[in-house]
């Protein structure tokens, strides 16, 4: 609006300027040789005879020649002898003799008059053009106002024209079309505004898609889940009736105990893993701890996995595992249940007749941490929904970094990538 103004006002004190100037330049050679300015000077200049003949004024006479421009309302008079001026009304000293050169305008008339000095050359000026320049200053500043309102109130009509754009282009966003976006013209605030209400409207539909990928995954989680644990459930419920009717003959075997127990386990690893899920995905952003060398984020964590390993009867082989001087940033809690996740996956699904095997990858700007390890050929996963997995997934992310898995015949590889800090 500010620019949209010093635009108008350019633009009308140009018109003003372009009216005023090139007016008087096409107005002043009309006026001043226009018959009755001819007659009226000509009267003038007679009128001035007489009063110097009758009082025998010379050129000299400054209070007289003063006291006559006065009585007869002149705007202006000036005597010149030669190329100097002598006398000039709007001078309220004396002139020196020689003391001031005149520059003769091409369209002013100077008369002769014979004073007792001698005869001089007068000029007089009544005001009968001053009239028609009054009436041309003010055409000019009222066509400068026109302009510079005109200039204003196009924009203002643009202005109100994108305004009723935007309010039913937010109409139909209000109302939940988010595909509908803004249009975007121009460089001023209005166009800033547009922009930044498109963008909170492509955030807002980003953040619907993402709800409703969630939500659509939860959906698949909770029905994957409600599978998985029916499986074990209806194993549970047969054993429990196995166990009633042998309470009831007298003769409880472990065998079945065995069985009941190894399902409830399931029942319990399942719902562990569910709260987890549910728990990273509906909690905040977490905090990072500050940079640390890798050997002291990742170094106990890596010893206890190969402890406990070791301690189920596994192999671990982490003999290639090479400490660079390099940092990361990591939430300490998400990394314990990383790591937890990890092992329980090890213990239930690896061969321990094969190494596991844990090395380290540097790229430019990352770390990572490789696990490999041999699938047991007797074991069958529990979940089909891989919440674990997904788990894992979603605190790699939140933690900037990012989980790979893959399947490869009988082994299975899980890389956890976590960005370097400067």
């Amino acid at each position: 609006m500010t620019i949209r103004m010093l635009k108008g006002l350019g633009a009308g004190i140009f018109i003003v300027l372009l009216l005023y100037f090139g007016g008087t330049e096409i107005l002043y050679p009309y006026i001043v040789t226009s018959k009755h300015s001819s007659r009226m000077e000509m009267q003038y200049i007679d009128v001035l005879q007489e009063y110097v003949t009758e009082y025998n004024l010379s050129t000299g006479d400054y209070d007289e020649l003063r006291s006559w421009v006065e009585q007869e309302n002149l705007d202006k008079m000036t005597i010149v002898r030669g190329k100097w001026l002598v006398f000039d009304s709007s001078y309220s000293g004396e002139i020196a003799a020689g003391a001031r050169e005149v520059t003769r305008q091409s369209l002013q008339v100077y008369y002769t008059v014979d004073f007792t000095d001698g005869e001089a050359e007068v000029y007089v000026d009544d005001g009968y053009a001053q009239k028609y320049y009054n009436i041309l200053l003010g055409i000019s500043i009222v066509a400068g106002l026109a302009v510079c309102l005109m200039i204003f109130v196009i924009g203002m009509h643009e202005d109100i024209v994108t305004i009723q754009r935007m309010e039913r282009e937010v109409s139909v966003i209000s109302q939940g079309n988010l595909e509908h976006g803004l249009t975007v013209s121009g460089e001023d605030e209005l166009a800033d505004l547009a922009s930044g209400i498109d963008r909170m409207r492509l955030s807002l539909k980003e953040k619907e898609q993402k709800e409703t990928e969630m939500r659509k995954a939860q959906e698949k989680l909770v029905l994957g889940m409600s599978h998985d644990l029916r499986t074990p459930l209806t194993g549970l419920m047969t054993y429990m009736e196995i166990l009633k009717q042998q309470l009831k003959d007298g003769r409880v075997t472990e065998e079945f105990l065995n069985k009941a127990m190894d399902k409830i386990q399931q029942i319990r690893g399942l719902s562990d893993e569910m709260f987890e899920y549910f728990f990273v995905t509906s909690n905040k952003e977490p905090v990072l701890e500050d940079p640390e060398r890798i050997e002291s984020v990742f170094g106990d964590y890596l010893s206890e996995i190969c402890s406990l390993l070791e301690c189920s009867g596994f192999i671990c082989d982490s003999g290639e595992i090479e400490w660079r001087p390099v940092c990361v940033r990591v939430n300490m809690d998400y990394l314990g249940r990383i790591f937890n996740n990890i092992i329980s996956n090890l213990e239930k699904y690896a061969d321990k007749n094969e190494a596991v095997v844990i090395t380290f990858i540097y790229e430019k700007d990352r770390v990572g941490i490789r696990i490999l390890n041999a699938a047991a050929s007797h074991v069958e996963p529990v979940s089909g929904t891989g919440i674990g997995t997904k788990n894992i997934s979603i605190m790699m992310e939140q933690m900037y970094g990012e989980m790979q898995s893959e399947m490869m015949e009988d082994r299975y590889q899980i890389t956890l990538y976590f960005p370097i800090c400067s």
